[in-house]
């Protein structure tokens, strides 16, 4: 309605003035040159828009004949850009399927179409992967590094490609040029910290988590144990090498290595490996009393047997009997906790007190058992039954028996298994990947029956004349079983075969362990 009535307005305006222009005609007269040109307005007016019009038409003539060939050149320009992307998005697509034929010809047409070289270089780079020419692949991220804004993604390109190839000592020097480059970038940081950590750099690990601290890439919880595992893998390196000194500088470096083990400790006080290791140089520098604070406030939540090892073996020269009653008194802080009944019944064992030894495995090994009995808890009690009645018989048959039993936690790994704690995994180099826990896949009694025909040892502990044979046949079959059982770094070794009773038996005793 608005629209309608505007119009309406501006046609009877120009009506209007229409209208007074014929009855006003007017003259209008034009001298030029000696010649006089008379007419009325109107027609001169028209005359002049005219001749504008005609002036305008030819400049706007003028200057599109001027600037064609730049018109030209941009359309041309406009075009060869739309085919260059169109090429690189076909090649990313390429790259995506898997097609290294498309993905490297796609390549070269986004290279020649257009200027945009961290795009072309690197859908290069990755057809170049994708096909399986490394060295082709690495000269694409080289020419990158010429260029600050393609450096940082040739570094981790190259970076990728040390790592592929093995080149620990190239991937770890991209990283650290990637992590100076953009100290922020969580892959660079990581990086650099698992290649130091995996080569047992402990101090070059202990600034780069510094650094990545300082640039907030992990939460605090996370840098507090990182840096309690490199100060204890350090304090590991440190007591090694001062144990190999001799005179008086091997007092101060077992000194060091106690102070990094505490700092540790600090950071974590449940870190079961910093723990013992404090606990034992602490006595090494005649500071038996704080050794075994360590282990006494640990033992109540996290009772472990490399608590126990460092704990029996913290007095020297002490008789049987105390020892045993130290081992009671630890024992005490979480008496009813596997590790401290096989504590008591070792420290029992020690002082051969073989009542009490057996009244500490009740629960796993005794008439009423009610758990299990492991394959520790198996030996322990040959152990037993040896040393109280002289009873190689049934000794035979409880380390029989620990062929088939549940197997004790282990630090374990991604394939890896072993008694000994590690700051690294050493099959896969991961960082503080290890966890006290019972192996998967292990083979207990009740999951794997023996083949027929076959002596169950673990249901009779009691010797007989055919129990060496059955341990024997024991053996062979869980050797053929475990063929298909997790494959693991280290394998514990099988307890002895002790063979038939003979008057050579006492020359091939094995030495005891506890």
């Amino acid at each position: 309605m608005l629209r309608a009535l505007y119009t309406f307005l501006i046609v009877a305006t120009l009506s209007g003035i229409a209208i007074w222009l014929a009855d006003n005609p007017g003259e209008l007269v034009m001298h030029w040159r000696g010649y006089e040109i008379r007419t009325s307005f109107v027609v001169g007016v028209g005359a002049m828009a005219l001749a504008a019009f005609l002036v305008l038409l030819a400049y706007r003539i003028v200057v599109s004949f001027i600037e064609t060939p730049a018109s030209v050149s941009a359309y041309l320009e406009k075009r060869r850009q739309q085919k260059g992307f169109l090429a690189l998005s076909r090649g990313m697509v390429a790259v995506a399927a898997g097609d290294a034929q498309d993905a490297k010809r796609y390549a070269a047409q986004a290279h020649k179409l257009l200027d945009a070289p961290p795009l072309t270089l690197l859908l290069a780079a990755q057809a170049a992967q994708l096909e399986g020419d490394e060295a082709g692949a690495t000269r694409h991220f080289e020419k990158m590094l010429a260029a600050p804004e393609t450096e940082f993604l040739g570094l981790r390109g190259l970076f990728i490609q040390a790592r592929r190839a093995g080149d620990r000592d190239g991937a770890l020097a991209y990283a650290r040029r990637a992590f100076d480059l953009r100290p922020q970038t969580p892959w660079a940081a990581q990086a650099v910290f698992e290649i130091e950590a995996a080569e047992e750099d402990w101090d070059g690990a202990l600034k780069t988590l510094d650094r990545v601290v300082s640039a907030k890439l992990i939460p605090r919880d996370d840098a507090r144990r990182r840096r309690a595992v490199l100060l204890t893998a350090r304090a590991m390196t440190a007591a090694e090498a001062a144990r190999g000194q001799a005179g008086d500088a091997r007092k101060p470096a077992l000194e060091q290595a106690a102070a990094l083990a505490l700092d540790a400790v600090s950071l974590e006080p449940r870190f079961v490996p910093a723990i013992a290791l404090a606990a034992a140089l602490c006595t090494e520098t005649a500071r038996i009393r704080k050794g075994m604070r360590l282990i006494e406030e640990a033992w109540s939540t996290v009772p472990h047997p490399d608590l126990a090892d460092v704990w029996l073996d913290m007095i020297e020269d002490e008789s049987g009997y105390a020892r045993a009653e130290r081992a009671r008194a630890l024992a005490a802080r979480n008496p009813e906790n596997v590790e401290s009944r096989i504590l008591v019944a070792r420290g029992a064992i020690g002082a051969r007190d073989w009542p009490a030894a057996r009244e500490a495995l009740a629960p796993y090994a005794g008439p009423a058992a009610s758990e299990p009995a492991t394959q520790r808890i198996c030996e322990l009690m040959a152990e037993i039954e040896e040393g109280e009645y002289g009873d190689r018989g049934a000794a035979r048959g409880w380390l029989a028996r620990a062929l088939h039993a549940p197997q004790d936690p282990h630090w374990t790994g991604s394939g890896y298994r072993s008694t000994r704690w590690s700051p690294i995994n050493p099959v896969t180099g991961e960082f503080d990947a290890l966890e006290w826990t019972a192996p998967v896949g292990v083979l207990a009694q009740e999951a794997s029956p023996l083949p027929a025909g076959k002596v169950d040892a673990s249901a009779a502990p009691v010797a007989t004349e055919e129990a060496p044979e059955a341990a024997a046949d024991t053996v062979r079959a869980l050797r053929q079983v475990s063929k298909a059982s997790e494959t693991v770094a280290f394998q514990p070794p099988l307890p002895d075969d002790p063979g038939p009773d003979g008057e050579d038996d006492d020359k091939r005793e094995r030495e005891r362990k506890w």
